[in-house]
Formats: structure tokens, sequence, C-alpha cells
């Protein structure tokens, strides 16, 4: 079995999992959560009018000094109305109604002698002074048609959402998810829900790489336990390979130089795969191959291996196919036992970052480790230990 770096094992997963495509989609709430391919523009002006921006009137006095103006109208949000404010003139008028002709200034209904409720008086007095523009919101002030609303990129959140339909946007285009098929192999797993027999365990791989896989922006469309028997899991493959909601399938187990490493035996029968041992812990041992045009990606089977490996390799070629910026290493400040590692190898410790910027490691082993962590503490090749004090590469989760 072949070697290989960490970093040349990403990149050999960038190539294999390959860019993604687009579509449009209506601007909603099922769209929260994913990337923009393209400039989200303005279909409209915000606001598209000139609105008022306070409960109050609209006014236009005829002399800086006047107080009391006629008051010939309401103006409630919705309506537009039929009249023209002119001087010594005022209308009642709501927050975010627009303001009608001849209108300079708002006035809060606060500044003024009328009660906040029930008809509109025949005539206003307003307290202080009557500056043209108060409490107006100009036409296109948050933004005009045609400006960018949002660049290629962005993460469309509750926010965007009530900027862009705002701005009369009804659609937008976004980084398609991949669909996703997870296949779990290994004659020693026993089925959710099942009793398992002696010698086999409870299987957990395939919903925890399915949550990831849904974590990283896909969409999981299969997922599958198979044994260690060739002829199954050669047939589940080729009924993947045919299937139309499938864009790359994930695989654990099976891949290592063992006498029953099923998905290493069938993917050696079908060609066009490669097995490596990579220079990691943990989840040493990696495969790639296609199911004719679909990429094919092979974790370790150990869990925790699984999830290194998912998080720590596929994940950032995942995060580029949807158009996600990359997750980059940080440092923190080591505070736990001193901890030796082996020389040439990348090892990845589940560890607890805490808001002063130190790290430690999780408590507990394995998969108790790994469900109390928040972080990875990322071990170079080159290092053989670290110690309380030691600024180390952390890897948020």
């Amino acid at each position: 079995m072949a070697h290989r770096s960490v970093a040349e094992h990403r990149a050999a997963l960038r190539s294999v999992v390959g860019p993604g495509g687009t579509e449009q989609v209506p601007l909603d709430r099922h769209a929260v959560g994913r990337r923009l391919a393209r400039d989200l523009l303005a279909a409209d002006d915000l606001p598209r009018f000139d609105s008022s921006a306070m409960d109050g009137y609209a006014a236009h006095p005829a002399r800086a000094d006047q107080r009391v103006l006629d008051v010939v109208g309401d103006v409630p949000a919705g309506a537009a109305a039929e009249f023209v404010v002119r001087p010594g003139q005022a209308a009642r008028i709501m927050t975010g109604a627009r303001l009608p002709e001849g209108a300079v200034t708002v006035v809060p209904v606060e500044r003024t002698d009328a009660a906040p409720t029930g008809p509109a008086p025949p005539k206003v007095t307003i307290e202080g002074d009557l500056a043209p523009g108060q409490h107006i919101r100009r036409r296109a002030e948050d933004i005009a048609r045609g400006e960018v609303v949002a660049p290629a990129g962005t993460l469309v959140d509750a926010a965007l959402l009530a900027l862009g339909r705002s701005a009369g946007c009804e659609h937008l285009t976004v980084h398609t998810p991949t669909r996703v098929a997870v296949v779990a192999t290994g004659a020693e797993l026993a089925r959710h829900g099942q009793d398992p027999a002696a010698g086999e365990i409870h299987e957990s791989n395939s919903e925890m790489i399915a949550a990831l896989a849904l974590e990283g922006g896909c969409r999981v469309t299969h997922v599958e336990t198979c044994s260690d028997d060739t002829g199954e899991l050669g047939a589940l493959f080729e009924s993947l390979a045919a299937a139309s909601d499938v864009d790359l399938v994930i695989t654990t187990g099976g891949v290592s130089q063992g006498a029953f490493e099923v998905v290493r035996q069938v993917g050696e029968a079908l060609g066009g795969f490669e097995f490596v041992h990579l220079a990691m812990q943990p989840g040493g041992p990696q495969g790639t191959g296609r199911l004719g045009q679909t990429p094919v990606v092979c974790l370790p089977g150990t869990p925790v291996g699984a999830y290194v490996s998912f998080t720590m390799l596929l994940r950032p070629a995942l995060d580029e196919r949807h158009g996600n910026p990359p997750r980059e290493a940080s440092s923190a400040t080591y505070i736990g036992p001193s901890r030796r590692t082996r020389l040439g190898r990348v090892q990845f410790v589940s560890a607890v970052v805490r808001p002063d910027g130190t790290v430690s490691p999780a408590p507990g082993v394995h998969l108790r480790a790994l469900a109390g962590a928040n972080a990875f503490i990322e071990v170079p090749e080159g290092v053989d230990q670290f110690r309380a004090g030691d600024e180390v590469s952390v890897r948020l989760l």
C-alpha cells in the first residue's frame, strides 16, 4: 500500500470530489444556510419611496416659525395619499407610510398636542423646531435597484433573507448541495436497534458520517450498512453507480491490509481505485475511486478515525465545492500534561479550547474524548512532544 502525506491526500480528495454546480432557488427560509454562487442584486429600491420613520405628522410649514397646521388627512401604512400637503398643512402619518407629496418633514406625535389614537384632529400644534427632512427615510436610502445586496460567497441567513426580499429579490443562485451516499462496512456491525451477537458491535459510523455530511452542506440521499461479503458490496456499488441522486459515495471500513478488507477488495477488482496509508493518526488507511462517473471516498472503519478523516481531509474539499471559505488553523496555549507523540506522522488530538485561548486534551479516550471535544490539536510530523506553555496548532470543530 502506497504512503502519502496528509497534504497530498487533501489535494487528492479535492481532485476526486471536484467542483460542484449551481442552482437558482426561491429566496425563502429553505435557502438559509447555503452560499451564494453569484452576487445577489436588488430588484427594487429600498425603501421603494420616501417614507415616514415615525408615527406622527407629515408637515409643510408655511413659515419657519409656524407651529399650528391644518390637518388634511390620514396616511396609513400601505396607502398612498391622494392629496397634496400644501404650505401650512400637515397629514397624520404612520411609520413606513409613503410620504405625501408636498410634505417636507415628519413630526413625531409625541411632539404635538394630538392624541396618538382616534380620529385625526382638524389642526395640530407642533412643539419645537421644524427642520426639513426630519424622520424621513429617503427612497433607495438602504439600497438602490441593481446594487449588490450580497456578493457571491455570502452565507444566506435570516437577515440576508429579509434584506433581499425587501429589495424585491425573488430568487438567488446558490451552490448545489452534494448528494451523498454513505456506506458503512464490516461483518462485526450490528444495525441500530438489533442486539449484537457474539463478536459484533453497535454500528455508529453510518449515521455519524451522514451527520457530518449534513453539517458540511451535503444532502444525504442514502445511508447503508454492508457486511464483508464482496458480492453484497459489489451489488450495492452497482446500484449506487446507477442512482440519479448520488454525487459522492463515502465508505467506512474495509480499506486496510487485512484478510477481510471488503472495500479494498471490491475496489481493486473494479479498477480505478487507489488505496494508500497516510502519515496520520488516527485514520491512516484511506482510499479513493470512482463508480462510473461517481467519485468514492473511502475512510477507515474506526469511528474516531473516520471522524478525523472526514473533518480534516474530506470536509475541506466539500467546503470548496459548496463555496464555503477554508477553515484555517489557529493557535492556543497548551495547559495539559506533557504528551509524547510519534515522529513522522501528523496527529490529531481531541481537545477543548477555552475562551482564554488555552487548550488541553478532552477528558476520556477515543469516542468519549471526541464527544467532549470542540477542537483537534494538530501535531506536525516533526514534533515528538508538547508541554504546558507550548503554542500548538488547533482546528476548531
